[in-house]
């Protein structure tokens, strides 16, 4: 895989966990409006098919899309946002994000080496 097609992989994972951080902020935001349904973010299956070449698909054309999973209980006023599970999702994609930059990051940093550059510089 080119350089080039890692770094547009690695900035469409950012993008994808920027979209997901959005739907948790939304689901804790909305965790005591009535009627409020959990959304949540499919990318990684599909990604991971087109990776692996097993779906025919560019892994660059694959798009994330939000829907509500009803993974949880729905309580009394319709309900089904979880706070716990969201804010230890939250947690997760927010890990995701700061290895992606630092993937991206040590890319560039070989690219300044492989330039002349000096490591720090």
């Amino acid at each position: 895989m080119p350089l080039d097609e890692q770094m547009s992989i690695l900035a469409k994972l950012m993008d994808v966990s920027t979209m997901r951080a959005q739907v948790h902020a939304g689901n804790i935001a909305n965790q005591n409006t009535p009627g409020y349904k959990t959304r949540a973010v499919a990318f990684d299956q599909a990604f991971q098919a087109a990776l692996a070449g097993d779906s025919g698909d560019d892994p660059e054309a694959v798009q994330p899309t939000i829907y509500e999973p009803h993974a949880t209980p729905v309580q009394v006023d319709g309900n089904d946002v979880a706070l716990a599970d969201q804010i230890m999702d939250a947690a997760k994609n927010s890990t995701m994000y700061d290895a992606y930059i630092a993937m991206a990051k040590g890319k560039m940093r070989l690219l300044g080496i492989a330039a002349g550059q000096s490591p720090g510089g």
